[in-house]
């Protein structure tokens, strides 16, 4: 790399970094910061390397900065692998042109302010890209071994990953066959399997529920064609890349007499291969606009390549410079005159909200042997209060691996709703919900209020509630 790409990208990191001080935690992230704090071989919702990254990033302190540390640092690595692939592939030009059009791509800003198992995912998709390209056309058989390694961190990611095995896979059955025969393929599944077989294990152990969540979660049990849904992913796509970007690439590849290469072919099947798969399952059911992140790895060196012999870097100019204006918005008060923006910030960790009502009370969390809360979207609460041993979920929401929990550390039954609990002691709960205290009164009975107040919380007038129970 450059060394004005060098210090670009490290400049855009450390900016990341400290400007991820001022957001707040999002409730998926207080989440995940509790599975790093309860470490496993796998969790209900995700494969663990969300957690182990977290923990990583936090074993000399929990601050918001530093449990989001691994986002800004993954998507440097991600922006240099990309740009050492594209220069492999082709040459210094498209592989300084794949380096700004990452960096200026919607994309990056979400992964790097906000720490989720697509993190990882992205990351290790762009290494598993870069070390099968060596091995693969290359013909550096080292190279298959640490394919396997990173495909199976890829899985310890996301299950989604599997897509980018499934397209190399398929890579290889149109270009290059001859390494059926060639054992360093089979050495590099093996080793992909072996990195993966914790999960593998940990859901043998649990009857396999969180392959059937996933499965379940993502594919529809009925094909019925919902138009809303579709439409709302395949548009959130142009944002997802950029607008500027995606309706251009795919011009491209429909002009493009070469695109049957084999270096175009490389890049084009994960693209293709991730993007479809997802708008076709989010023709029947609901689909997050961010599952296809991944298909946008690839799809930014094809882009390079097109754009760069037009010498059309105007372009990424005009792109960064909307980039740019999203980043104020987003990541300053700026963003805080569009609703949409200002919701995103004032719900992300509800609680804080209620900081000034909450120290009033002098309450002594310690004294509590547990702490209730709403849903796994209540894991603000826990971070707040800096707790995440004791911490239940015992009203029917949606299952989480609090369910798992649960059962594993008091005996309480995963299913919902309850009729009964074991004996907890004094307990504290802290959300938002009426439906859940009409709940928590049925199995506790009648508890004492420390707190309820009501606020307006962006567009949604928010009840919080602090009851103290005992049984």
């Amino acid at each position: 790399m450059q060394p004005r790409e060098r210090f670009l990208l490290i400049v855009f990191t450390l900016f990341n970094i400290i400007a991820n001080r001022f957001i707040p935690l999002y409730s998926d992230e207080t989440y995940y910061w509790i599975w790093s704090k309860k470490l496993g071989l796998s969790y209900f919702d995700h494969p663990p390397m969300v957690a182990y990254l977290i923990k990583a990033t936090t074993l000399f302190g929990d601050s918001v900065m530093e449990v989001k540390l691994g986002a800004p640092l993954l998507m440097a690595g991600t922006a240099y692998f990309l740009y050492k692939l594209a220069l492999m592939i082709f040459d210094e030009k498209i592989a300084r042109y794949t380096f700004y059009i990452f960096l200026t791509s919607m994309l990056i800003q979400g992964g790097s302010t906000i720490i989720t198992p697509d993190i990882p995912l992205i990351f290790f998709w762009s290494l598993t890209l870069y070390t099968a390209y060596r091995y693969i056309e290359r013909g550096e058989q080292e190279y298959a071994l640490w394919t396997g390694l990173f495909a199976g961190a890829l899985l310890l990611s996301k299950y989604t990953g599997i897509l980018l095995p499934v397209s190399l896979g398929l890579y290889i059955i149109l270009y290059r066959r001859s390494l059926f025969a060639n054992r360093y393929l089979y050495l590099a599944v093996i080793l992909c399997i072996a990195v993966f077989s914790p999960v593998i294990y940990w859901n043998y152990l649990h009857d396999f529920i969180s392959f059937k969540f996933q499965i379940g979660h993502g594919v529809a049990q009925e094909k019925v064609f919902h138009p809303n849904e579709f439409f709302k992913f395949s548009g959130a796509q142009l944002l997802l890349f950029h607008p500027l970007y995606l309706l251009p690439l795919f011009y491209f590849i429909v002009r493009d007499r070469e695109i049957f290469s084999r270096k175009k072919m490389f890049l084009l099947i994960p693209f293709l291969f991730t993007l479809g798969f997802f708008i076709y399952f989010a023709a029947f059911k609901k689909a997050n606009a961010q599952w296809a992140l991944p298909a946008y790895l690839s799809a930014t060196i094809l882009l390079a390549y097109y754009l760069a012999q037009r010498n059309a870097a105007k372009l990424i100019v005009a792109a960064g410079i909307m980039t740019a204006l999203a980043l104020l918005l987003i990541k300053t008060p700026a963003g805080d005159v569009i609703p949409a923006v200002k919701n995103f910030k004032s719900r992300a960790v509800k609680i804080d909200h209620f900081d000034k009502e909450i120290k009033s009370l002098h309450i002594d969390i310690d004294s509590y042997d547990y702490i209730l809360i709403d849903d796994y979207h209540g894991t603000d609460v826990a971070y707040y209060f800096k707790k995440y041993d004791n911490v239940l979920v015992v009203t029917p929401e949606r299952f989480s691996n609090f369910n798992i929990w649960r059962y594993e550390d008091l005996n309480i039954s995963m299913a919902s709703p309850l009729v009964s609990l074991p004996k907890l002691g004094k307990c504290l709960y802290a959300g938002i919900s009426d439906l859940h205290l009409y709940e928590l009164n049925q199995l506790f009975g009648k508890g004492k209020v420390l707190l309820f107040e009501k606020k307006m919380i962006g567009s949604r007038e928010i009840s919080f509630y602090l009851v103290e129970y005992h049984n």
